[in-house]
């Protein structure tokens, strides 16, 4: 198994149960550890099914700097497909970590787990994530989840959904560009 993925000046470390107390170190010591933290406890631990990971979480690092973390869930062995999603420190906001990082999660996906679908999304009101989907190539709008969830004013709000196929992949992306690191 890999212990990270190499691109575009951002490294993707996978969380596993070895080094989690070095990540929960890490994380430490920003105005938004907490809110992260509960996210990193949430979101990007590892997690199995019938003996294989489904849950592939990683902290990000853009060069030498904490990022935050992206995640590739495994939702079907059966069906090759997945979902993704990334949390970000706000003050590493605004520097393109997340659609710099999704090569990284699409190599993972399609050339080591031989997936063939990922799907991602974002609440109408969450702009910042709008514009992250938007700035990756491939994903490609498919639809609205009317009412999907409750946002921090405790409305219901539609999600908008995206997803991007292997063969858009292959056709979009050079796998060359992203670098396995033991």
């Amino acid at each position: 198994m890999f212990k990270a993925l190499y691109s575009d000046s951002i490294t993707l470390h996978l969380i596993n149960e070895d080094n989690l107390a070095e990540v929960y170190e890490l994380f430490q010591g920003h105005p938004d550890s907490r809110e992260m933290l509960e996210e990193l406890f949430r979101n990007y631990l590892p997690r199995y099914e019938q003996g294989r990971r489904t849950n592939f979480g990683f902290y990000s690092m853009l060069g030498p700097e904490l990022a935050g973390m992206t995640v590739l869930t495994v939702d079907s062995w059966e069906e090759q497909y997945a979902s993704t999603g990334a949390d970000i420190f706000k003050h590493m906001r605004g520097r393109g970590v997340t659609p710099r990082s999704k090569p990284h999660l699409f190599y993972l996906a399609f050339e080591l787990l031989g997936l063939n679908r990922i799907a991602t999304g974002h609440r109408v009101s969450n702009l910042s994530s709008k514009r992250s989907i938007e700035k990756t190539r491939g994903f490609q709008f498919e639809g609205i989840m009317r009412e999907s969830g409750i946002n921090e004013r405790g409305e219901f709000e539609d999600e908008y959904l995206y997803a991007i196929l292997r063969r858009d992949w292959i056709q979009l992306y050079d796998k060359s560009q992203v670098q396995v690191l033991p």
